[in-house]
């Protein structure tokens, strides 16, 4: 019988200079671990506002059988008083062309049986038949609305409503779920589109309000972070923006900035949730950023001043809410680059709020020491992914 042999080769090891120990840990402090990327939370108190439901209403079938019904019922009313009408008419037209006899021009004439009603009609100057007459008008005048001779109703416009959503806006480390200190930011607004949204040389003008003043203070995960109570007048597509103050990041020797953007819809409205806000960094949705699912593609562009930017990176993390461990830290985030065109897609595979950031070079700003130090600028959008299970939002 034949054996098989193993060999199993040694390995020598040599002790490392006590000087190159030293240099283990400034070669990690170096490398960017994905889970102490911090971004600029912002987001509502819930992804969107669904319109309260609607009360049962009767089958059309049934309302049409109704208004036929009443319809048909008017008409042959009204049919019925013009014959009456004319019978009238034909028997004064006879009583007036027959001549009077001598006894009826000698009897006085009979008193009427009621004073106050006849006084009334002399005053007002009409005849018993004219009360007749004027509703067979107004008969008239309907049938002529009912033909067709009405103007057309204009347009319903959409009720006032009213609801209030809560804004948070705070620093934080999504993957390990850890708040940071944030100065307030120097820039809080909303944009409203709707249906009736004008536009200016194709481009819609949403309208616009300053929410800096609404502004709190607040706790977040033990940490200085702002708040707002925004109400909600009417529905609409509302879309958070938010530049935050540049700040110093020590451990990278560099300042940092975000301009930070989510999407609210309110009473299912949709329309203006792919166009730019304006924002001198930003990221331009081509990917509805609200009602996913998981897993859902999620696709983008990046927009620098307005134009598309190449070959920027993109990266993609999620609130892990519940603290799951990621068997590598490269699962702890997403990441892509750019195209020429400035797109980019990631497929989100979980449920829970997801922050895309974008990153980018700004101007040098003076740093503490007086140096000059570069600006790192972010374009972050947050979106929400529900999951499979998810139930229907209530009002």
């Amino acid at each position: 019988m034949s054996r098989a042999f193993f060999f199993t080769p040694r390995v020598f090891f040599r002790p490392l200079p006590a000087c190159l120990w030293l240099l283990v840990p400034l070669c990690c402090l170096t490398i960017a671990h994905p889970a102490a990327a911090q971004v600029t939370l912002l987001v509502p108190s819930q992804p969107s506002i669904e319109a309260p439901a609607k009360p049962d209403t009767p089958d059309k079938s049934d309302k049409t059988a109704r208004a036929d019904k009443t319809d048909k019922t008017e008409k042959e009313t009204s049919q019925a008083k013009g014959k009456e009408e004319q019978k009238k008419n034909t028997a004064e037209q006879k009583i007036a062309q027959t001549p009077p006899s001598p006894a009826a021009e000698a009897a006085p004439a009979p008193k009427p049986q009621n004073n106050e009603t006849t006084a009334s009609q002399q005053t007002d100057g009409r005849s018993p038949a004219a009360p007749a007459a004027a509703a067979t008008t107004e008969t008239n005048g309907q049938d002529a609305a009912v033909s067709g001779g009405a103007a057309k109703p204009e347009p319903p416009q959409a009720p006032p409503i009213s609801e209030e959503v809560d804004v948070l806006i705070s620093m934080m480390r999504p993957f390990r779920h850890e708040g940071l200190s944030m100065d307030m930011p120097q820039l809080f607004a909303v944009l409203r589109y709707d249906d009736n949204t004008p536009a200016k040389d194709g481009v819609l003008q949403p309208e616009r309000h300053d929410l800096l003043g609404d502004v709190e203070e607040i706790r977040y995960l033990d940490q200085k972070a702002w708040g707002a109570n925004v109400a909600l007048s009417r529905p609409g597509l509302y879309q958070f923006v938010i530049e935050a103050r540049p700040w110093w990041d020590a451990a990278r020797d560099r300042f940092v900035q975000h301009y930070v953007k989510t999407t609210l819809p309110v009473y299912g409205v949709e329309r203006g949730w792919e166009l730019p806000v304006g924002q001198r960094f930003e990221i331009q949705p081509l990917t509805r950023p609200f009602g996913l699912t998981a897993p859902a593609l999620f696709s983008g562009r990046v927009l620098f001043n307005g134009k598309p930017l190449d070959n920027a990176p993109v990266r993609m993390s999620r609130i892990n809410t519940d603290k799951q461990s990621a068997p590598t830290p490269w699962q702890e985030e997403l990441a892509a680059r750019t195209d020429k065109n400035g797109q980019f897609a990631f497929v989100l595979n979980q449920p829970g709020w997801w922050c895309c950031a974008a990153v980018a070079a700004g101007d040098p700003l003076k740093g503490p020491d007086g140096q000059s130090k570069p600006l790192e600028l972010g374009a972050l959008l947050w979106l929400y992914v529900d999951g499979a299970s998810a139930e229907p939002r209530k009002h």
